[in-house]
């Protein structure tokens, strides 16, 4: 068996590669495995990111963003400077939102290679099958790690290992469509997709095409995301599909020498279906909670404090409005009734998980 590791980090997306980069950086030996032969193939995202202004006015207290996100800025390929939200009936509404489109293989290529350059090993077709307190078993034999660190999607093995709850997640598709495209990102509410949206991302002469469903759907999506492309006319290539996360992080993250992070851990944004900012946030404060364990002897439950004090507040404010627009999302009529009741400036909250007022003014969202 080799010798044992500081960290073994199991999933090599943006939050995985980010605990790794950071554990590494404090000087621990550190382990990054990944079942894929190729880190971040295929894609299975919608490769939007927010810019650094947006992510300072969510997350106000989230420091040295020009650190953290070095490389989604250097593989960064359309700025879309807002987000078009349209009803079921098409009506329109305009969102100023500052962000950016990425191929998100680069990116995660590039935050792996971040973690090497601090010191971190990386293994690629390694399959975890069981944790097992320090022990990871994988299809390479076991390797030893003090501290685990889960960021292996949200039908992880590290949490179902550990006895940690899944978060709730719902399915969701999405390929590449060649064409020219504006710079709006779009967004289509109705039964197109329901109980979620279909999506347009422009990138580099493409864009990234697809659409999510509620956690309640049992429909073939398949049929539901052929449909959506030709109404819109496109002609999209290999369609890849997966589970998002849709009703926030579960209530713990953290058990014995385990820790979760990004989609094993729910941290996505309910409103917007937007994770990659929050994985590399929550992925460094992992990263350095481990460091901080091992060197100085923080109890890791201090994991569990600190990512929520930083993300915490609007990914649960993203999950209440989602609860609240879940009500509309059976109807078109009701749906179309009820954003436009909304409207625009209200939208904009809500593609920031920031509290809505209702128009009685007697509950704060």
């Amino acid at each position: 068996m080799p010798s044992p590791y500081d960290v073994i980090v199991v999933g090599a997306g943006p939050a995985g590669g980010t605990a790794a980069r950071y554990a590494a950086r404090r000087g621990l030996k550190v382990l990054l495995v990944d079942k894929r032969k190729e880190i971040g193939v295929p894609v299975q995202c919608g490769e939007y990111v927010a810019h650094n202004e947006e992510v300072r006015s969510i997350f106000p207290t989230v420091d040295s963003l020009d650190d953290l996100m070095a490389v989604p800025y250097q593989v960064r390929e359309v700025d879309t400077p807002v987000i078009r939200i349209w009803s079921p009936k098409g009506r329109r509404y305009d969102v100023p939102f500052k962000g950016f489109t990425v191929r998100r293989d680069r990116m995660d290529q590039g935050i792996a290679a971040q973690a090497v350059a601090e010191g971190a090993e990386i293994l690629t077709e390694t399959t975890v099958n069981r944790v097992h307190g320090e022990e990871v078993d994988t299809n390479r034999g076991s390797f030893q790690g003090k501290v685990v660190i889960g960021s292996d999607g949200p039908r992880s093995t590290v949490a179902k290992s550990v006895g940690l709850e899944w978060p709730v997640s719902a399915p969701a598709m999405s390929a590449t469509a060649d064409g020219d495209f504006s710079n709006a990102t779009d967004m289509f509410f109705g039964n197109l997709a329901p109980g979620g949206y279909a999506w347009i991302i422009p990138k580099a002469h493409c864009a990234n095409v697809g659409l999510g469903t509620w956690q309640h759907f049992q429909g073939n999506l398949r049929n539901l995301f052929d449909r959506f492309v030709r109404s819109r006319d496109l002609q999209p290539g290999k369609a890849t599909g997966g589970f998002v996360p849709v009703m926030g992080p579960p209530p713990r993250t953290v058990k014995d020498n385990a820790l979760l992070v990004g989609d094993a851990a729910g941290m996505v944004m309910a409103t917007n279906g937007g994770g990659n900012n929050v994985a590399m946030i929550a992925g460094r404060i992992a990263g350095m909670t481990a460091a901080d364990h091992l060197l100085d002897g923080t109890p890791l439950d201090a994991y569990e404090s600190r990512w929520r004090a930083a993300v915490g507040g609007p990914l649960a404010q993203g999950v209440r409005i989602k609860r609240l627009a879940d009500r509309f999302f059976g109807s078109d009529r009701l749906l179309e009734a009820a954003m436009v009741l909304i409207g625009g400036r209200r939208m904009a909250r809500a593609i920031r998980c920031q509290r809505l007022l209702l128009p009685s003014a007697a509950k704060v969202l």
